[in-house]
């Protein structure tokens, strides 16, 4: 018995060194002080519970305080919680949340609300408002939404729009992409047939740390000149 409080003593005490009293102290003393970033910090450290006890009622007012002021990622990670059902599960406001971010710059949240309507997830499917918002989200820099344009339109037959994402994706890390995208030259679908191109992409591709690139470019390598 005494060994088992012991342990559960010893426990305590480093349950009590995990919590970050002066840093959440720092936090909530910026958010008071209305800055929005701090209120973000802040409500993620309740979301999780890092530093502090995890508390969703606290991790929502701190997003919600940090969303009114101007965060685009406080408005995002508010959607988050009603979507996943830890603020109660409402899509209809996860989906005015993330509409909200998106206008603001969150490319994040531009990819939610175009999975929302591409699933009909808390409405009807509408294609065409997600590919428009699949888009925002690639002309935001998310490589994973351009790859998902690519792979919708290369499925639908349009190869000249699969390209053009596709070397979206490429060009902002999306190796299995770059394969994709070398594939499609190598063979000509949806582009004139550059070969030379073809083996470009799969060496940058293999650089990416994609097997399969590595596979192609070593296939092919030796019949082209690679500067």
């Amino acid at each position: 018995m005494k060994k088992l409080f012991l342990i559960v003593l010893l426990f305590a005490t480093s349950a009590l060194f995990a919590l970050d009293f002066a840093r959440e102290s720092e936090l909530q003393n910026e958010c008071d002080h209305n800055n929005g970033v701090a209120c973000l910090q802040l409500g993620a450290m309740y979301h999780v519970g890092d530093g502090v006890k995890q508390s969703f009622s606290k991790a929502k007012e701190l997003y919600n305080q940090a969303c009114t002021l101007g965060v685009a990622k406080g408005c995002s990670s508010l959607g988050y919680m009603y979507e996943n059902g830890h603020a109660g599960t409402n899509y209809a406001k996860a989906a005015e949340l993330y509409e909200r971010a998106c206008v603001n710059g969150d490319a994040a949240s531009c990819e939610s609300l175009a999975t929302f309507y591409e699933n009909g997830k808390g409405g009807s499917e509408n294609m065409q408002k997600a590919v428009d918002y699949y888009d925002r989200a690639c002309s935001g820099g998310l490589s994973s939404s351009c790859s998902h344009l690519g792979l919708l339109y290369e499925l639908d037959g349009n190869y000249e729009y699969a390209v053009v994402y596709y070397q979206n994706s490429c060009d902002a890390g999306g190796a299995q992409d770059c394969v994709r995208l070398g594939s499609m030259y190598y063979t000509g679908q949806g582009v004139a047939q550059r070969e030379e191109r073809a083996v470009k992409l799969f060496k940058k591709a293999c650089e990416l740390g994609e097997e399969v690139g590595c596979k192609n470019y070593e296939l092919i390598k030796n019949s082209y000149y690679i500067e």
